[in-house]
């Protein structure tokens, strides 16, 4: 029980305002539209200061999207776990007031409307659920050598970025990933070591 009140609710906001920095302060989704735009030639796909702002801020959305999936998996490990499924009752309901805080945080910081929320509870529930899936088809196939399905993280961010070169813009989405996926666990694991 110790490591369950030592994740207390209020960690989940002060996660929420560093993964928000994190995202900002390193310019991630900027320096990624950038190495995209450098690598493939695509400096059509800029179009002027708003319409920048504008893809930097949807594609940021969607980064934000996949780190708060990312918690989820990465927070057994904090109780000495590798899935979810192993937790104590306690401990499960700690990492969802712990969830609840950092979805609610991250509501203040971006100031939402009941219709925000709506709309990326909505979209967040469609990462869950492709998790999910995914699990299941793993289990299905295996020893088949068929190939996985890309998260929706990498679909989404592929058409913002450039539908007209959809299968490039696809593998620089997934290297994307991999990079948010990354810096979710260093924000996460640099906000409940400083507590």
């Amino acid at each position: 029980m110790a490591r369950a009140r030592k994740l207390f609710p209020i960690y989940g906001s002060a996660l929420a305002n560093n993964m928000f920095t994190a995202l900002g302060r390193g310019r991630v989704v900027d320096k990624f539209v950038a190495d995209y735009v450098a690598d493939y030639d695509r400096r059509g796909i800029l179009g002027g200061p708003s319409r920048d702002r504008e893809l930097a801020e949807t594609i940021g959305r969607e980064a934000m999207l996949a780190m708060l999936h990312e918690i989820p998996q990465l927070l057994p490990r904090f109780f000495g776990k590798k899935q979810q499924a192993a937790l104590k009752e306690e401990e499960k309901q700690a990492m969802d007031a712990f969830f609840l805080e950092l979805t609610a945080a991250l509501g203040r910081v971006w100031q939402w409307n009941g219709e925000d929320r709506r709309q990326f509870g909505h979209d967040l529930n469609l990462y869950l659920e492709f998790e999910t899936r995914s699990a299941k088809l793993a289990q299905a196939r295996r020893g088949a050598k068929v190939r996985e399905e890309d998260p929706p993280f990498v679909g989404r961010v592929a058409l913002l970025l450039d539908p007209s070169m959809l299968d490039q813009a696809r593998r620089a989405a997934r290297k994307f990933h991999v990079e948010v996926k990354s810096l979710a666990r260093k924000v996460l694991t640099q906000t409940l070591h400083s507590r």
